[in-house]
């Protein structure tokens, strides 16, 4: 289940069901345009049904949805499918994935995140299972339940990789340094504005990319930055676009485990990331500031060692996140006959 027709979540749902062992059955609930599944969704072959609208009646939607398929196990990716599905028992073991806590955001005052946190507490106990895309996400499942089960979900890439040797070109007259991902205080525009600020005091000639979308005075803030806003692209768009790029760099203040970063070394960009407790273990390149990434965006561009070393990084994490690992952390998620159940 989910709540949300673009950016990262269903393209992950769309993952797992195409890469779900053969003889699971999905079955996806989420909200639909104009009476008809999003578009988002098409090509996947799989029954359909609609979420609704509003929060009472999306939790009501839920109760009566699973009463009518029984399904043996419910899968709430994010934060408010999580409330959706456990707000009120339901009669199916419910798994649950946040795709990164709302707690866990460092720019949210102490007190509504005192009250995140203990609305994530109080549902604990009526999870199954939790999802986790990193170490850091699973001990935060573990400050809010120290018993409960985790099981780690790898991410995948969303675009088809690039052979070996066809990666950009970071010699190109004008480099080319992007970001992907929904325009919102989560992803930090301002933060990859600082970057670009930064950068153009060592690198005059330098071009930077937004590919997607979201709110729209964060949006002017990045144009007002000089900064391209590409709007939301398909698949090959965000292959294409990345494919033109010198040096990602990911601005997120805080992420369960971000696609982009995967789509990026799919393509073979080197990636000069934001350090952030959800990069903690991903062996790729991170400064603490704007000044330091644009620190390590210089080195990747002026130094073939620099290159070297975050392609090494990509090149890491991409066998870590694949369809064989990916493939047997699902049969672990939907074990029914596990201890636990």
């Amino acid at each position: 289940m989910v709540d949300r027709i673009d950016g990262g979540v269903p393209k992950a749902v769309r993952s797992y069901i195409e890469n779900s062992p053969k003889e699971f059955i999905h079955l996806v609930l989420s909200p639909f345009q104009k009476g008809q599944p999003a578009p988002v969704w098409q090509g996947l072959a799989v029954e359909h049904h609609d979420l609704g609208p509003g929060l009472f009646k999306r939790i009501a939607t839920v109760g009566t949805t699973v009463d009518l398929l029984m399904p043996q196990v419910v899968h709430a990716h994010s934060s408010f499918p999580g409330l959706y599905t456990r707000a009120r028992r339901i009669a199916a073991p419910v798994v649950y994935e946040p795709h990164c806590f709302k707690h866990d955001d460092p720019n949210t005052s102490p007190v509504k995140r005192a009250l995140f946190r203990g609305a994530e507490r109080f549902l604990a106990p009526r999870t199954w299972k939790f999802g986790t895309l990193s170490s850091h996400e699973e001990n935060l499942v573990r400050a809010l339940s120290p018993s409960a089960t985790c099981v780690p979900i790898p991410n995948l890439p969303t675009v088809a990789s690039r052979s070996a040797g066809h990666g950009p070109l970071t010699s190109q007259a004008v480099p080319v340094i992007s970001m992907v991902g929904r325009i919102a205080r989560q992803k930090d525009p301002v933060f990859f504005s600082d970057v670009a600020a930064a950068l153009r005091s060592k690198v005059p000639a330098v071009r930077f990319q937004w590919i997607g979308d979201g709110d729209p005075e964060l949006r002017r803030g990045l144009e007002q930055a000089g900064i391209q806003v590409t709007g939301w692209l398909d698949n090959h768009g965000v292959a294409e676009s990345l494919a033109s790029s010198s040096v990602y760099v990911h601005s997120a203040a805080y992420e369960g485990f971000p696609l982009s970063i995967l789509d990026a070394a799919a393509q073979g960009v080197p990636i000069a990331a934001r350090s952030i407790s959800a990069l903690g273990d991903s062996g790729l390149l991170q400064a603490d500031d704007a000044d330091g990434v644009a620190g390590l965006v210089a080195a990747i561009l002026s130094d073939a060692g620099t290159r070297e070393l975050a392609l090494a990084a990509n090149r890491s994490l991409l066998a870590r996140m694949n369809r064989s690992t990916l493939h047997t952390a699902l049969r672990d998620l939907y074990d029914l006959k596990g201890p636990d159940r």
